[in-house]
């Protein structure tokens, strides 16, 4: 491996100029940081983005170095490699001893024994402040947290939120009057193009095949990710398994339904394996289980599902079904948002059906209703849902998502409800 080229090549890489994320990467002398989320998401931007703000502080260049173990110099590297790239760095670069030393570790989980080297180097070398990414959600608690529990702090990359989607696309609005402004009609024609095409960030600052971009986003969670990371060989059943769960993304799934579905078309795949497949779905970031709300963590762990998808571009992308289905894009859209959020999700199925739960503290603290539009035929039905989940968890309101303009409140018994444009409800904090 050539380690003087890469540290070269370091030393003259311009830094791209960053596009305003809403997350704010702050580093803790006491802690390793990481950043997770799905591929493209924007992990490498934030460390970039972190870099100038280093360099703004006053550190010098030559004490930040960083590495994406994506590149094809990089591929197969191990703990050795780390050792032999900080001793080579450190050779070729003029550090100023009265700072730190910042070293960035993009996609770190492509490096063998990489948990070990951290630990090493987070107990003998307190000049260095380590960050690193992952495209998996299992960074922290798989390979973390049996040699560095305690010592890291973690934050969750996603696509672009439509907050952020607005701000790209440069358009302004006073959130307070947007409602009754004339600024709402842009916002809202923003909104229908967001709910079609997803946040990836890459589809907003090149002139690039959004649909090929996708597909090469899809294929590399699902060979890198998935494939090679947890070696599974029988790769054609696992296609027809992420086949038939894009079809049921924002619907109930059962196991042992999709393992008789899976048979009938001629694939034999026990309900174990299709588990550890959608683990491992999950791990990557490519889909979201959401589980019904029990009081018993018994009965939630055996309670009924339902699957969502990481960005609505990616779904439109692999699954051309669902372009025309806005009321499933717009579900799909509210629950990635409560992600991002970093809430506790749950949904409600009993005396009817409530999209969302939201639970802290090991209490029901929120619920959402979502629908595409409030009318005759449905408004019975999403109204009554709503107002037996708030009666079960004894909250006072509740919330209806809509694409209807009127924002108001409606007083039933003792409970409200707030009706919410969906489009304003993703642009507040």
């Amino acid at each position: 491996m050539e380690y003087e080229k890469i540290i070269i090549k370091w030393k003259e890489f311009e830094i791209p100029e960053v596009l305003p994320r809403s997350y704010s990467l702050k580093l803790n002398h006491d802690f390793i940081t990481t950043i997770t989320g799905p591929r493209r998401a924007g992990k490498t931007y934030l460390c970039f983005k972190k870099i100038v703000s280093l360099f703004k502080e006053g550190i010098s260049k030559e004490n930040i170095l960083y590495i994406n173990f994506e590149d094809e110099k990089l591929l197969n590297a191990n703990a050795d490699d780390l050792s032999n790239l900080l001793e080579k760095y450190l050779e070729l670069s003029n550090i100023n001893q009265k700072q730190n030393i910042f070293l960035f570790l993009d996609e770190i989980q492509n490096v063998k024994n990489w948990d070990s080297w951290v630990r090493r180097i987070s107990d003998t070398e307190k000049n260095i402040k380590l960050v690193l990414t992952g495209s998996s959600s299992k960074l922290l608690s798989k390979e973390i947290s049996t040699k560095l529990r305690g010592r890291v702090l973690n934050m969750e990359v996603y696509p672009l939120s439509f907050k952020e989607y607005v701000k790209w696309n440069e358009i302004d609005y006073n959130l307070k009057t947007l409602i009754h402004s004339k600024d709402k009609i842009q916002i809202k024609k923003a909104f229908l193009s967001y709910l079609q095409e997803g946040g990836y960030p890459a589809l907003f600052t090149n002139k690039v095949s959004r649909e090929q971009v996708l597909q090469s986003y899809y294929q590399s969670m699902i060979f890198k990710d998935i494939v090679e990371r947890h070696k599974i060989k029988e790769i054609k059943k696992l296609k027809i398994l992420i086949k038939l769960l894009f079809e049921s993304v924002t619907k109930e799934i059962s196991y042992n339904r999709l393992a008789n579905k899976l048979k009938s078309l001629g694939f034999n795949i026990s309900k174990n394996t299709i588990i550890e497949y959608i683990s491992h779905l999950e791990d990557a970031y490519l889909f979201f289980e959401n589980i019904k709300y029990e009081y018993s963590i018994t009965k939630q762990l055996g309670s009924i599902k339902k699957i969502y998808c990481i960005d609505n571009g990616l779904l439109n992308a692999v699954s051309f079904k669902f372009s025309g289905d806005r009321g499933k894009l717009i579900e799909n859209l509210v629950f990635i948002e409560l992600k991002r959020r970093s809430n506790e999700i749950y949904f409600y199925s009993e005396n009817g059906e409530c999209d969302f739960l939201i639970k802290e503290k090991n209490k029901v603290i929120s619920a959402i209703q979502v629908t595409e539009n409030m009318n005759e035929e449905n408004s019975k039905r999403e109204v009554n849902g709503l107002i037996n989940a708030l009666k079960k968890y004894n909250l006072k309101e509740g919330i209806i998502l809509s694409l209807d303009d009127e924002e108001k409140q409606k007083k039933i018994g003792n409970k409200k409800i707030k009706f919410i444009p969906l489009w304003k409800w993703l642009l507040e904090e």
